[in-house]
This record gives C-alpha cells, sequence and structure tokens, in this order.
C-alpha cells in the first residue's frame, strides 16, 4: 500500500531513473540466483536419473546372472553328453558329444541373449575347452587357463570371482559336480555396456572398481552391491564440466543479458534525459506560465531541437489562430442557420403544392377517389422523404424510392406520357448518396424536356 501511495505521487525524471536502476540490479540479482538454483537442481535431477539408470540395469543384470548360473548347474549335473565327456572315449564320440554340449550352450545363449564364455574342465580327461562362442581374446583366454585353476580348490565358494589379466578385467563363476568343471566369463567391459548410453560426459568413467585422483569438478556414484545385490561394485564418474557445458553456456548468457541491457538502458536514459525530458520539460514549465495577458512569443526560446523549435514556433500562431477560429465558428453557425432554414425554404416548393391541391380538387368534382387517395398517399410519401432529408446522405434504396413516388404524382399528373427506366445493382441499395440529388435531376429533365406530343422517356443507371 505505502508502494502504491508513494507511485501515485508525482516525481521528477530523476526519481524514476534511480528507480529503473533499482528494479535492473534486482533483476540482476534474482536472474543469477535462479540461475544457481536451476543448475544445482538439473544437477540434483541428473543424479537421481543415473541412480534409477544403475537400478533397472542391477535388476536386469541380476537376472541375467541368475539364469546362468541356475543353466550351469542343471546342465553339470542332468546333461549326459557332459558326463561321457568326464570319460575316455573315442575321437568320434568325443566329437559327437561335444557337439551336443555346445549345441546346448548355444541354445541358452540365443534365448538368453548373453554374451558370455561357458568353459569346460574335466578331471578325468584333462580336459579344459571352451563350449560357446568365444567372446574373449585369444590371449587372454590363455592367461585365464592358468588363473582358472587356483579356483578348482575353492568348491564351496559360488561367488562371481574378480580375474585380472594384462589388459582386461573379468568376472567369473565356477561350478564343480563330480570331476567336472563348468566356468562362466563375461568381460567387465560388457557387463557395463548398457550404461554406455548414460551421458556422463567425455572425461566420465565406468568400472568394477574405485577411480583413483577423482577432479573436483566430476562427480562419484557408487552403487554398492549391498543395494543393488549384485556380485560386485559399479563406479560412475560423471564428468560434470563436459554434461553441463551447454547449460554452463546458456546460463552465462542469461546472466550477461540483464547486464547488457542494464549498461545499455543506463546510456539511453541518460542521452533521452539530456536531450528530450530536459527541453520538454522547459517547455511545459513555458506552456504552465502562459497567460492571456502575456504575449506568447516572450516564453518560446530556441532548444537546439529541430522538433521542438518547431513546436515553439507554431504555438504562437496556434494560440492566435484559436482565437480567431472561435470568432469564425461563431460565425459560421449564424450562415449555417441560415444556410438550412433557405434550404428548407426551397424544398417546399409553394407552386408544386398548389399545383397538388389544385389536382385534387379538380379529381374531388369529378370524384375520382381512388386517383384522390392515390395522389395524397404519394404526395405525403414526397413530403415526408423532403422533410426528413436533412442530413447530407441518404441510401440509395430511399432516394430511389423517392423518385419513384415523384413520377407517380407526374404519371396522375399528365398520365402515360412518361416513361421511366432505373437500372441498378441490388448490392448497391445501402450505398449512400448525397440527399435529394437524383431527384433533383429527374426533376429539371422532366422540368426542360417534357411535351405531351412525344412519349417522353427517362432512363436512369446507376453504377458503382
Amino acid at each position: 500500500m505505502k508502494l502504491n501511495h508513494d507511485l501515485s505521487k508525482k516525481h521528477s525524471i530523476h526519481f524514476f531513473f534511480k528507480l529503473l536502476l533499482v528494479l535492473l540490479l534486482i533483476n540482476i540479482l534474482i536472474n543469477i540466483a535462479m540461475s544457481n538454483i536451476t543448475r544445482n537442481f538439473i544437477k540434483n535431477q541428473n543424479i537421481v536419473h543415473l541412480r534409477s539408470s544403475i537400478e533397472i540395469y542391477a535388476d536386469s543384470v541380476n537376472e541375467k546372472l541368475h539364469s546362468v548360473e541356475r543353466f550351469m548347474y542343471s546342465t553339470i549335473t542332468h546333461n549326459e553328453s557332459l558326463e561321457k565327456l568326464n570319460h575316455v572315449q573315442t575321437f568320434l564320440d568325443y566329437q559327437e558329444d561335444l557337439k551336443k554340449v555346445q549345441t546346448s550352450f548355444a541354445e541358452f545363449e540365443y534365448q538368453n541373449e548373453t554374451h558370455m564364455t561357458f568353459l569346460l574342465e574335466t578331471d578325468s580327461t584333462d580336459y579344459f575347452i571352451n563350449v560357446s562362442n568365444l567372446y574373449i581374446p585369444y590371449e587372454d583366454y590363455l592367461l585365464l587357463k592358468s588363473n582358472l585353476k587356483s579356483l578348482r580348490s575353492d568348491i564351496s565358494d559360488r561367488k562371481w570371482k574378480n580375474v585380472t589379466t594384462k589388459n582386461s578385467e573379468y568376472l567369473v563363476k565356477s561350478v564343480h559336480y563330480e570331476g567336472k568343471i563348468i566356468y562362466a566369463v563375461i568381460s567387465s567391459e560388457d557387463i557395463l555396456k548398457p550404461l554406455r548410453k548414460l551421458n556422463i560426459g567425455n572425461n566420465g568413467k565406468l568400472s568394477l572398481k574405485e577411480p583413483n585422483n577423482i577432479p573436483s569438478e566430476n562427480y562419484l556414484i557408487h552403487a554398492q552391491n549391498e543395494k543393488t545385490h549384485l556380485p560386485f561394485d559399479i563406479y560412475v564418474l560423471v564428468d560434470y564440466a563436459e554434461v553441463f557445458r551447454n547449460i554452463t553456456l546458456l546460463e552465462v548468457f542469461l546472466s550477461a543479458v540483464p547486464i547488457i541491457i542494464t549498461i545499455l538502458s543506463i546510456i539511453i536514459i541518460l542521452y533521452i534525459r539530456q536531450w528530450m525530458i530536459k527541453p520538454i520539460t522547459r517547455l511545459t514549465e513555458r506552456l504552465s506560465q502562459l497567460g492571456d495577458s502575456i504575449p506568447p512569443s516572450e516564453f518560446f526560446i530556441s532548444e537546439g531541437i529541430l522538433e521542438i523549435d518547431k513546436a515553439n514556433d507554431k504555438l504562437n500562431k496556434v494560440i492566435f489562430d484559436m482565437q480567431e477560429l472561435k470568432i469564425r465558428e461563431y460565425h459560421s453557425q449564424l450562415e449555417l442557420k441560415k444556410i438550412e432554414l433557405n434550404y428548407l425554404k426551397n424544398q417546399i416548393r409553394p407552386h408544386f403544392y398548389l399545383n397538388m391541391l389544385s389536382m385534387i380538387h379538380s379529381m374531388l368534382q369529378t370524384k375520382n377517389y381512388k386517383e384522390i387517395e392515390e395522389l395524397t398517399i404519394l404526395t405525403s410519401n414526397y413530403l415526408r422523404h423532403l422533410f426528413m432529408a436533412n442530413q447530407d446522405f441518404s441510401e440509395l434504396k430511399d432516394e430511389v424510392q423517392h423518385i419513384k413516388d415523384y413520377l407517380e404524382i407526374q404519371r396522375i399528373r399528365y398520365g402515360n406520357s412518361i416513361y421511366f427506366s432505373l437500372n441498378y445493382s441490388d448490392d448497391l441499395q445501402n450505398t449512400l448518396v448525397p440527399s435529394l440529388l437524383l431527384q433533383t435531376f429527374i426533376e429539371n429533365t422532366i422540368k426542360h424536356g417534357f411535351s405531351f406530343q412525344d412519349l417522353f422517356t427517362i432512363l436512369l443507371s446507376i453504377k458503382k
């Protein structure tokens, strides 16, 4: 209420100039605060999105790993061909049984869309062979062959193991049963491949081990196996500088725009104040001091601005012209009243109406009552239009009807010696035309051209 009361008062341009500066500064501060709030909100939303994606991914991986484990246990305990491979047999039998085992693993791989390598080791025959597609480099396969020997003694541990070679990291699951061992091997790169689609920046990293030397501008998301129920932890290093580069540029732009607008506004306001507001203020002050007893020329001086100087030059003339205009307007009103009076007098046309009365009197003597009634109605309509035609313009349909009434009176007066033809479009009926203009032409035509000896023809065509 107090602010509204203060703004309702009259203030100078300096007050509004300072008020505008304060508002611009407040706008800058609000814009900076909103930018920070927006940036933090987007970052938090991105973290929530990443965590949700990791949880969804963890559920999917858990389901696949459990299906792999169930398949491995089922195969090692119930597959007859696998049992035969653990005993000495001919080469043809070995090839046939191995093919059956590989077919079983291939069908599982096709149904579950897994990129996992399955290896088989037997005690009796000392075989170490792959029974599925090989998704690991052959060099790593040889290294894993020696490393996996250490897992044979750890029969009770059924967890997935982390095995590292020179260049890669693998997860290995082993299942032991009656001298047979099945290994499931998958690289960490294949496990983390679905998460590569996440936007973590060019310098972001996905790994199963905690990264070292984390930059301060990056953010680490640690998905612990206690929460994900995976046999490993997941570490997602987010490169915020890269992920939010476009947002940062937008924030800088949005922060710079109010500052630029403020500077330009100050420059424009100062210019307007110096070269427009001050001269107009002086002109207003001089106009407020203008009185009837003081000549206007004493108040208007040159301001150095073309428009204001022209206004100063015209103001004296305008003031004097206004006084003269009032006098002229008064005389014009008097003259207009005289013209209107003369116009009405001329419209009455006494000789025309005397003729009408004489015609009615003659018809009474001859008892032509029907024609008297018709003539009376036509004359009444004719007079009504004349007295209503006090405006400058009338609609065309009214003027045409007035002409028809006038010609009908002449027909009663002169008989069928006058032929009238009218041609105009219906869309012109509401067009405004000068009042009595057409009737005047028709009346003058009959007055100066009519003769009882010949048929008198009037053709009237109206076009837009």
